[in-house]
């Protein structure tokens, strides 16, 4: 099966000579058609960047985005139109991601008219409101003559997800689609988009600081997880989560909040040996997370560049020193 997204040895690089700061550092991702992966890590990972150039926001400084087996770059303009319509992006904040001038009315009928998804006015209103609908606008005239500003977090979001909709989409990209709302309602949103890929086959790319929610929205799916721009492991869901190799997803696992104060008790912490994040202008050698690290192994760790290694029981991960070492985890 051809993947429906993949990145061949994709970086991306901002500024210049010694001000260069490698924002993403030669990731090789494939996602299958009607897959689920989560791309996971702190703040400056490189996740949204990643993400960004999958969706065909951001060209690559190095490598190749292929849709459906073909390089992006060498498209023709038919051929281009057919991706922008096919990759469409939720992005994190909603207060700035819907034009605050225009009626939600305006809002979900534009790309209709705009792409000739529908035929007239009349019918682009009629799929604007089944569009709401499906993303649990209702009842829909609430909502139709609002703007943007006259909506809650979660309100803004899901016509995001209905503007994505709009045309078709096979393959979306949700760019921490729901941290910027309340808690109380992320579940429903998460609850709406696991039934808008089985309804419409839409493929996610889903990015996220939070494995909690990782784990929640891609059980069956795999993910990802980042540091510094690099990936440092990967795998099937239940795997990862029961069973990181890499320390790094270990002490994120480690941080995952546990409501049931016996099963806290008994979760198995990590203690780092630093809390800062290495600069992307001055990266530490070999593996970046060896400053971090309490299983550095000095001579190897801090000279090498670990890469990608296969295990076992599924996924990989670019650690040598810990491929091998399962840890369990209450999580």
């Amino acid at each position: 099966m051809v993947p429906i997204i993949e990145l061949k040895n994709v970086s991306k690089f901002f500024g210049h000579g010694k001000e260069r700061v490698t924002a993403v550092d030669s990731i090789s991702l494939a996602v299958e058609p009607g897959e689920i992966v989560c791309l996971v890590g702190e703040s400056g990972c490189g996740k949204s960047t990643t993400g960004r150039m999958a969706a065909g926001l951001l060209p690559v400084s190095a490598g190749q985005v292929l849709f459906d087996g073909k390089d992006i770059a060498q498209m023709n303009r038919d051929e281009l139109q057919t991706y922008r319509r096919a990759v469409q992006i939720v992005h994190q904040d909603p207060y700035a991601s819907l034009n605050p001038t225009q009626t939600i009315r305006d809002i979900i009928t534009a790309p209709l008219l705009h792409h000739k998804k529908v035929k007239d006015r009349t019918h682009a209103e009629k799929r604007a409101r089944e569009l709401l609908e499906i993303v649990d606008l209702t009842p829909v005239h609430d909502f139709m003559d609002k703007y943007p500003h006259q909506l809650s977090g979660g309100q803004r979001q899901r016509v995001s997800v209905a503007r994505a909709l709009t045309v078709e989409p096979k393959f979306i990209v949700a760019d921490e689609a729901v941290s910027m709302v309340d808690v109380s309602i992320r579940v429903s949103l998460l609850n709406m988009l696991s039934r808008l890929k089985n309804e419409f086959d839409v493929t996610f790319l889903f990015i996220t600081h939070d494995l909690a929610l990782a784990k929640y929205f891609a059980w069956q799916g795999r993910i990802v997880v980042m540091y510094l721009g690099r990936m440092v492991e990967e795998g099937p869901t239940p795997r990862l989560i029961t069973d990181a190799r890499h320390p790094y997803t270990q002490a994120l696992l480690a941080a995952v909040p546990e409501a049931d104060p016996e099963l806290a008790q008994h979760k198995r912490q990590i203690e780092l040996r630093g809390a800062e994040i290495p600069s992307l202008l001055h990266l530490p050698l070999g593996c970046t997370f060896h400053p971090r690290c309490p299983y550095i192994v000095e001579g190897q760790c801090d000279v090498h560049v670990p890469r990608l290694e296969a295990i076992r029981e599924g996924g990989s991960v670019a650690c040598p020193v810990r491929k091998d070492e399962s840890i369990q985890l209450v999580v």
